[in-house]
């Protein structure tokens, strides 16, 4: 389709330049021609309001211009099309050649799972950084949400010929994972029956800290009694870090998700980077004392205030380790960095970027995206209590597990990507339950996976009748001619381009409604069509082909969500 594309440009182009030549029409210079989806089948394959955006300039009615600019083209000269049409006010509606939808159905013949890739991206190294999320706890579902997107991204940044890799930055370093540290301790000692003990300000109350306290307890006995209050934190802290660090990477691997790269905090600090990146900015004039503390001055990018990145006490605050970090991903070679951050990190973004940009690092070479937050949503549409964990699905293994129980395994994961990816990043989501746990063609997940499962079905039933799939040269694509099947065939020819729109826009919810749009032209079709007959084996052996098609790019589609593509239901 984008090949078509350019071409009708091409014609319209020279037929606006013929018509400013002729004196037909008095503008200065062929302007940028757009393109706009067309409705319905009636109004054509292509549709362009350039006629529109001539108005003004040219003094004219915009359909007069379009009268003009269409009678510059001759269509004996252009087998590609076959008809124009001006629409309303002025629209150009371009109808396509069947050879072109004979030539989608060839391609993807051709392709097949490599149909909807290209190499736009040459092979250049990118990386995303998401999930990311403190190893205090267990992944809550914005953290499922951000896993979807990412892992996504990356499949689809890899379709369209970027070397994209996936990395998981652990916060193992700094307060939060002192706090885990102490709060572990407690619940150690409590269990050895200690009394007149509480959770320190801002520790962390969850009872998974509190069975895990436990298992040390019953394990190890009470052996850390023995050792001084500061070294027990400290070996809490890590066993805390290690274990939760190991129950995230077994919820990621249940949800799909494998990560290229593990990144730790810990290591950047101990690294040495963050001291260089301070006396880079200290050379910069960056960098002032006042209040004790060394101060960065934001307000210089533009900010409304400086901020500390040295305390009183000469611990880092964490923009130096964050700096030290993204400064270490573009020494790994990444020509762009994007980063997917949770909702509660919306300041950090304009902060970041001018880190990044006192670094000296390349303008553009970091992209930030806020994964917004989830609402679990009842029958009754009431959103639910976010902040109780039993009760409730905050985490990522309860929604999993609330899923299967009704569902099954294999499809709870299916569920769960598709409603975490089937709206915009930056827009909040509910998260139906009561949807997502239906069986019916109303769960869109199921909606689209049944139309990859109908077809697969139509090839069982043909090889019980003895009818196979014979190779596409071998068969008479003429007889594909009704006017639904030419509509799936159109939609089929989207596809590549909503590939390619959806990486470089980083908005993985645009493949989600094309495969639900794709499956809605389908099932109709399904529905109201015969495709095995036995007294007319050349329209079956056209209408299979048709079928094939459908089927590898709804698999291909589903494949970039790290949706499965059932063969039944």
């Amino acid at each position: 389709m984008d090949t078509i594309k350019t071409e009708i440009y091409d014609i319209i182009e020279s037929a606006i330049q013929e018509a400013i030549a002729t004196a037909e029409l008095t503008i200065p210079e062929v302007p940028k021609i757009p393109f706009s989806p067309t409705k319905t089948p009636e109004h054509g394959d292509i549709a362009t309001p350039v006629a529109l955006g001539l108005a003004k300039q040219a003094r004219m009615a915009p359909r007069k211009i379009a009268e003009i600019i269409v009678s510059h083209i001759n269509l004996d000269a252009h087998p590609t099309i076959r008809q124009i049409d001006i629409a309303g006010a002025g629209f150009i509606n371009i109808h396509l050649a069947d050879n072109y939808l004979y030539d989608t159905l060839q391609t993807i013949a051709t392709m097949q799972e490599g149909y909807g890739t290209c190499n736009k991206g040459e092979g250049k190294r990118l990386q995303i950084e998401f999930v990311s999320a403190n190893p205090t706890g267990p992944l809550n579902i914005v953290s499922g949400r951000a896993a979807a997107v990412g892992d996504t991204l990356v499949n689809l940044l890899k379709a369209i010929g970027y070397n994209a890799v996936r990395e998981y930055y652990v916060n193992d370093a700094g307060g939060q994972v002192e706090r885990l540290g102490e709060s572990i301790d407690v619940r150690y000692r409590q269990t050895l029956g200690k009394d007149g003990l509480e959770i320190p300000e801002g520790g962390y109350q969850g009872e998974y800290l509190r069975e895990f306290a436990q298992t040390i307890a019953e394990t190890e006995g009470d052996v850390h009694l023995q050792l001084e209050p500061e070294k027990r934190v400290a070996a809490f802290r890590d066993k805390g870090i290690a274990h939760i660090l190991a129950e995230q990477k077994k919820s990621l691997e249940r949800f799909g998700v494998d990560f290229d790269v593990w990144s730790s905090e810990k290591a950047i600090r101990e690294s040495g980077k963050p001291e260089e990146i301070i006396e880079l900015f200290r050379d910069k004039a960056y960098l002032y004392e006042a209040e004790g503390a060394t101060w960065f001055r934001m307000t210089e990018f533009g900010d409304d205030k400086d901020c500390v990145v040295v305390r009183s006490n000469g611990e880092y605050t964490y923009f130096v380790p964050d700096a030290a970090y993204h400064r270490d991903k573009f020494d790994r070679g990444f020509t762009t960095v994007i980063d997917l951050l949770g909702p509660d990190h919306q300041g950090h973004i304009s902060r970041l970027k001018n880190f990044v940009k006192a670094l000296g690092l390349p303008d553009n070479w970091l992209e930030i995206f806020i994964i917004q937050q989830v609402n679990l949503v009842d029958a009754e549409g009431k959103r639910s209590d976010m902040s109780k964990r039993r009760g409730q699905f905050l985490t990522l293994d309860d929604l999993i597990d609330e899923l299967a129980a009704t569902v099954g395994e294999q499809f709870a994961v299916d569920v769960a990507r598709y409603f975490f990816l089937m709206r915009a990043n930056n827009t909040h989501l509910d998260f139906n339950m009561e949807l997502a746990v239906t069986h019916a063609s109303e769960n869109p997940v199921f909606y689209i996976q049944y139309a990859h499962a109908r077809c697969c079905s139509i090839f069982e039933q043909g090889a019980e009748q003895g009818i196979t799939a014979k190779p596409i040269e071998a068969v008479s694509l003429e007889r594909i001619t009704e006017p639904m099947e030419h509509e799936l065939i159109r939609k089929l020819a989207e596809f590549p381009s909503t590939v390619l729109l959806s990486a470089e826009a980083r908005e993985a919810h645009r493949v989600v409604h094309y495969l639900h749009e794709l499956a809605g032209i389908f099932h109709p079709y399904y529905n109201q069509h015969r495709v095995l007959d036995s007294m007319d084996m050349e329209k079956t052996n056209a209408r299979l082909i048709l079928i094939q098609s459908v089927q590898s790019v709804l698999k291909n589609g589903l494949t970039l969500l790290g949706i499965s593509a059932p063969t039944s239901m």
